[in-house]
């Protein structure tokens, strides 16, 4: 694989919720909210986006995630409600959040960030959001109607979802969309199940 490539780190979601994210966004297309729909198979929970990466470190970013992922349990999660970035005013993207029992997802991807940043990767800014990325808006959009969906669907949840692995992605920009293939999977080490107790 020589050459550059790009790449990120994510969790994949199983059909159901991705149906049920799809349902979402019909219901926000007929209520007259105006978006480039993300398509449903391409719908996923970024951890960490690496950007352009040479070819020859896919293997030591590998080792990366796995040293992360060893340290922690698989986790449920729960695709709820709706939030735009950057604002209701000036929308930009609009996603579904990412509810859980404490911060275990959280935990996840700052271990992720603190492996990869031995390997040259900037540590994300801020506090890390979850959030499934379900369509972005072309042009500037009048945030009332935004606003009144976001409320419209605060509690609407699409689906609970076990995570039991992180996938290292490869991105490629293609003129009918986005294409991502996965280039490793890393399953979560600790013994304890989602709903297994403590």
């Amino acid at each position: 694989m020589p050459g550059m490539l790009r790449a990120f780190v994510a969790v994949e979601l199983p059909g159901p919720v991705r149906a049920a994210l799809q349902a979402i966004q019909a219901e926000l297309e007929r209520i007259g909210i105006r978006a480039r729909w993300v398509q449903p198979e391409r719908i996923h929970l970024t951890l960490k986006f690496l950007g352009s990466v040479p070819a020859g470190h896919v293997e030591s970013i590998g080792r990366a995630l796995a040293a992360a992922a060893r340290a922690h349990a698989p986790m449920s999660l729960t695709a709820v409600g709706l939030g735009v970035f950057p604002g209701v005013r000036r929308p930009r993207v609009i996603w579904a959040g990412i509810a859980e029992r404490g911060d275990a997802l959280g935990g996840l991807q700052r271990e992720i960030d603190a492996r990869l940043s031995g390997l040259g990767f900037p540590a994300e800014a801020g506090r890390f959001r979850g959030h499934l990325t379900i369509g972005r808006f072309v042009a500037e959009r009048s945030p009332g109607p935004v606003a009144e969906a976001l409320k419209q669907f605060a509690g609407q949840a699409a689906g609970s979802f076990a995570v039991r692995e992180v996938v290292l992605f490869r991105s490629d920009l293609l003129p009918e969309g986005p294409r991502y293939t996965p280039l490793a999977r890393t399953p979560l080490g600790a013994a304890e199940e989602p709903g297994s107790g403590s």
